[in-house]
């Protein structure tokens, strides 16, 4: 019984990241041995947040939902938990490592995406995907026994994450606010409205609008392709699953720039064989120090 009833856990948490996130199909066959099975219930639990986010326009529902989260989280290590994920968490051993006050920060960044103000310019937005980023790859990280320290790989990758998010969660989200987090001054030298996106996307403004803003972001967190291939970089072993994912999401940003907006989360859902070769590209070039 104990097996079976760990299998539907397991598969529950499956079903809640291909939901989120396809991508981790691919990346967590790089992830060090021993780590894949304790970032399958943390990446579910980044889903089941991802998804309050953008999925109930009632933003007194989502902070009911939050707040049940919080309290489930709170006292999952006194009391356990029915909900799968969490007890895939402890099943694993990964409740034990995580970070307590970087969870506190995943809740409280989603909260704040529930009634988000849009950013100023692309530096403001720059800002929040590093943000938004920062609790997630300290969670993945401390699941190794790591400190609060990021390695500059994984720095480097936070934009391209954190704008990877935001580009989900805006699928999923009601029409009026899915592209609440393009800077305002950036619609203005476009020309454009939010309003007008969705009905015009294949507008010539509304895609050098978002050209501009992916190759900005792109800039900040350039993809395997166009970094100098020097060898190995030094990088921690623990943060290579970190460091795959960032990549693959690096190169679903990049073919965006010819790709319409409807068009955004079937490439950023995009597995197969090319995907797989990025990602050995990226795993194999990390090298403990």
């Amino acid at each position: 019984m104990a097996a079976r009833v760990e299998t539907n856990e397991r598969r529950f948490c499956w079903e809640q990241v291909l939901r989120t996130n396809r991508l981790f199909r691919i990346s967590q066959v790089f992830a060090p041995a021993g780590l894949a099975g304790k970032l399958l219930p943390l990446h579910a639990l980044f889903g089941a947040v991802e998804e309050i986010c953008s999925e109930h326009a009632d933003t007194d529902i989502a902070r009911r939902k939050l707040d049940w989260w919080r309290r489930e989280v709170s006292q999952l290590g006194a009391r356990g938990s029915n909900h799968p994920i969490l007890r895939e968490l402890l099943q694993t051993g990964a409740w034990e490592a995580l970070r307590r006050d970087s969870l506190g920060q995943l809740f409280d960044g989603a909260e704040a995406r529930l009634d988000p103000a849009s950013p100023l310019g692309i530096e403001d937005l720059h800002e929040h995907c590093r943000g938004l980023s920062r609790p997630r790859f300290e969670l993945e990280l401390s699941l190794s026994g790591g400190g609060p320290e990021i390695p500059h790989a994984v720095t480097a990758l936070a934009v391209t994450s954190g704008l990877a998010q935001l580009m989900r969660e805006a699928q999923r989200r009601p029409s009026a606010g899915r592209y609440w987090w393009l800077p305002l001054s950036l619609m203005a030298h476009h020309g454009v409205s939010r309003a007008e996106i969705g009905p015009h996307a294949a507008a010539p403004q509304v895609r050098a609008l978002l050209a501009d803003l992916i190759d900005a972001c792109c800039a900040w967190s350039p993809s395997e392709d166009r970094r100098h291939d020097s060898g190995p970089v030094q990088t921690p072993d623990s943060a290579r699953h970190l460091v795959v994912m960032g990549q693959l999401q690096a190169h679903a940003l990049g073919r965006m720039r010819s790709a319409q907006p409807g068009q955004f989360d079937a490439e950023l859902d995009r597995v197969g064989l090319a995907q797989l070769y990025q990602a050995w590209k990226a795993a194999r070039r990390i090298s403990r120090p």
